[in-house]
């Protein structure tokens, strides 16, 4: 718990509070923290990694709510199971990859992997001004998997 808490919600408060400096004062930015769609479900036997990714949507929401008056926006990126080097965990605990793209194609209703293109729309999409009344949101990528 330590260690996940370290990585998914310290390391984001401190990047966060250092982005503020800069922005409280400009009155103006866009801050983007890396959740999960694991923030906004629960995955068996992943009770350290899915309590630090709901902490995470509730500390950006508190952020977006502090800061909003001070032109300061802040949102959570949730995605899902994406095609790259980030699933080898998965892979090997479920048995390899054919077994992981198995569980993709039957749990996940688009029957698919997210791209990283897909990702990255949305991080655009979040960091900039096209998105100037959205603050606070987790934006779930996930083939609606969560649902």
């Amino acid at each position: 718990m330590d260690a996940s808490w370290a990585l998914n919600v310290r390391s984001h408060f401190v990047a966060a509070q250092a982005a503020m400096a800069v922005m409280k004062p400009a009155g103006k930015g866009s801050i983007l923290i890396t959740s999960s769609n694991s923030g906004v479900q629960y995955d068996r036997e992943m009770i350290a990694y899915c309590t630090t990714k709901h902490a995470v949507i509730a500390m950006v929401r508190q952020i977006a709510v502090d800061y909003a008056r001070h032109g300061v926006r802040c949102n959570a990126l949730c995605p899902g199971f994406v095609d790259t080097a980030f699933n080898a965990g998965f892979e090997s605990q479920m048995g390899g990859r054919r077994a992981l793209e198995s569980y993709v194609a039957c749990q996940i209703p688009m029957g698919r992997f997210g791209t990283p293109q897909e990702i990255a729309e949305a991080i655009v999409f979040l960091a900039s001004s096209r998105s100037s009344f959205v603050t606070g949101h987790a934006l779930v990528i996930d083939g609606a998997e969560s649902l």
